[in-house]
């Protein structure tokens, strides 16, 4: 799919989260928090033309297993006709399903869960069904990477920032500007939330 039918489907689709894939710069970024030596089960929210995909594939090993969840059928069915890898499956469905889509992949979880969906544009409760069940699909080690678009700070408790500290610890926090537009990175872990919830 090209650039032409990417900019057709943003225009079509709100829930694309850009107009333009993700930049080398912000890829790298997100993909050093990644330990491609212990990874066994990769999940990505919203894929679209693949460029994450691209390169979690091209630095994982041959037994691990990336799980693309794509909820525009154009793009999924893109997806699947480029990726032609036993380890990539491709499931046109949203995020807020992960926990059954993990079930129908046969496994029980994720170690790492990594997502470009645009957030600010769900209502609140999706978000929150979003990620809860991040979270439970999360391994007790595991961590959730969050890039969304860089914009004026936002004070609303429905930004991505207070949502996603309202179900996980944030472990890192990052700007990319090197991408267009820039990027605010967010790194959380679900085991200190599992634990706090369990003492309180």
């Amino acid at each position: 799919m090209g650039t032409i039918s990417y900019l057709r489907n943003f225009a079509r689709d709100r829930n694309i989260a850009s107009i333009t894939p993700t930049s080398s710069f912000g890829v790298n970024r997100i993909m050093r928090g990644i330990d491609f030596k212990k990874a066994k089960v990769i999940v990505e929210y919203g894929p679209g033309l693949g460029v994450f995909t691209e390169k979690l594939l091209a630095q994982m090993h041959e037994d691990a297993m990336l799980i693309a969840i794509e909820a525009n059928s154009h793009f999924a069915r893109a997806l699947s006709a480029k990726f032609e890898d036993s380890r990539a499956h491709i499931v046109n469905d949203s995020a807020e399903n992960v926990l059954d889509i993990l079930q129908g992949c046969n496994v029980q979880s994720a170690d790492y869960i990594i997502s470009g969906i645009p957030f600010s544009m769900f209502p609140v409760e999706l978000k929150d069904r979003i990620l809860d069940n991040t979270r439970q699909a999360l391994s007790k080690e595991g961590r959730f990477f969050v890039y969304q678009f860089f914009g004026l700070p936002s004070k609303s408790k429905t930004d991505i920032k207070y949502k996603l500290a309202e179900h996980m610890d944030i472990v890192r926090s990052e700007v990319e500007m090197l991408n267009i537009p820039p990027l605010r990175i967010f790194e959380a872990a679900a085991a200190a939330e599992s634990a706090r919830s369990a003492t309180s």
